[in-house]
């Protein structure tokens, strides 16, 4: 019985490993399928008060503002002819602020400038000719010919529209709280380089700041084979809106981009410690595969943190290292203030965050002078 036991257990944890291997494994395939195309978008985004008391909006109270996204896109060499699509989706978090307008709008193009001239012609002819040698013997012979020719000619011209191709799809998601843009190529386009994308949004009278969450994808044929289409890269974003000329807005959403590079910037210098802490030895990892042993730390904490409203707190994040434990906490509490500033409900604690902002450090918690 122990005999078989033993098996038993040798051969879960074989299989255990060759999952590790190959979940490894289908990591790094990802990873050089993602790598083929690179997306970037403006930190931040001033917004420029255009109407008030708008009838677009779902509250009483609202007024219009517009903003810019600058999208970017990079290739890697040779992933270019590989790329047939790419989607931007953008969603406020508050539920209030709805999408009002956007450009730009769904799009064809055609290489041919102008109709086209399409011409018809149709010819029939018909020709006759009889000929015939009659004649009685002893008197004579006779002869004749007999040519008969009917020719018509018709010609029909008229203008036609020259087929087009879609090259920007745009709309609505969310019940108008969010849009987004698929751009394709063509021979007058690329998908590469630069793209700005203006947005206008309802947005209630009280409204200062807010978080826009930008998903960015590309869509072709996947690698190593480039005969299956799907999406061969994918990029999150967070980009702080702030009304233009306000000051304390601006300075929130500086901050805000600030603290969220230093919280992505400890989490990659202290990647390897976070991992052994979530699982100390390699039979914790084994466990993990196997539903029998949950990680000290969530796997999705900072997916939480980043792009979930409100804080997130867990009693597992203590086993965090304490650097990133201190910037986790800064992210959070300046996260809470642009909440604030977008009028949306918060608790007491992130209503003092926006009078006096909080500064955690090694040890103690400081406070800087209110911005």
């Amino acid at each position: 019985m122990l005999t078989l036991l033993t098996c038993y257990v040798m051969v879960r944890a074989i299989r255990a490993h060759a999952f590790v291997f190959a979940f490894a494994i289908f990591i790094a395939t990802s990873a050089q399928g993602l790598s083929q195309v690179a997306f970037d978008v403006n930190g931040s985004a001033p917004v420029k008060a255009l109407y008030a008391h708008t009838a677009f909006s779902r509250t009483a109270n609202s007024r219009v503002v517009s903003l810019e996204l600058d999208v970017s896109t990079l290739f890697q060499p040779g992933a270019g002819h590989s790329i047939t699509e790419m989607m931007v989706q953008a969603v406020c978090r508050r539920d209030d602020v709805v999408v009002v307008d956007y450009s730009p709008r769904t799009e064809l193009q055609s290489d041919i400038d102008g109709p086209m001239q399409v011409v018809q012609e149709k010819d029939s002819a018909r020709d006759l000719n009889l000929q015939g040698i009659g004649g009685y013997p002893g008197i004579g012979s006779i002869s004749g010919a007999l040519n008969q020719s009917d020719y018509q000619s018709q010609s029909i011209q008229y203008l036609q529209r020259p087929n087009r191709e879609l090259t920007v799809a745009a709309g609505t998601t969310n019940r108008q709280r969010g849009v987004y843009f698929k751009i394709r190529p063509n021979s007058q386009t690329t998908l590469e380089g630069s793209r700005k994308l203006n947005i206008l949004l309802a947005v209630p009278e009280n409204w200062r700041a807010d978080l826009m969450d930008v998903t960015i994808q590309a869509a072709g044929l996947e690698a190593p084979q480039f005969r299956r289409e799907g999406v061969v890269a994918k990029q999150s974003f967070v980009v702080a809106l702030y009304q233009e000329n306000d000051a304390v807005a601006s300075a929130a959403a500086a901050e805000y981009v600030r603290q969220q590079a230093n919280l992505i910037r400890c989490v990659r210098l202290f990647s390897k410690s976070i991992e052994q802490r979530s699982f100390p030895t390699p039979l914790h990892k084994i466990g993990a595969k196997l539903d029998l042993y949950e990680p000290q730390i969530p796997d999705n904490w900072l997916e939480t943190v980043v792009y979930k409203p409100g804080s997130f707190h867990h009693t597992k994040l203590s086993a965090l290292p304490v650097d990133v434990r201190v910037a986790m906490m800064n992210f959070q509490d300046q996260k809470s203030r642009i909440e604030v500033l977008s009028g949306a409900k918060t608790t007491n604690r992130a209503s003092k965050t926006l009078a006096e902002p909080q500064t955690y450090t090694l040890g103690y918690r400081g406070t800087t002078s209110p911005r």
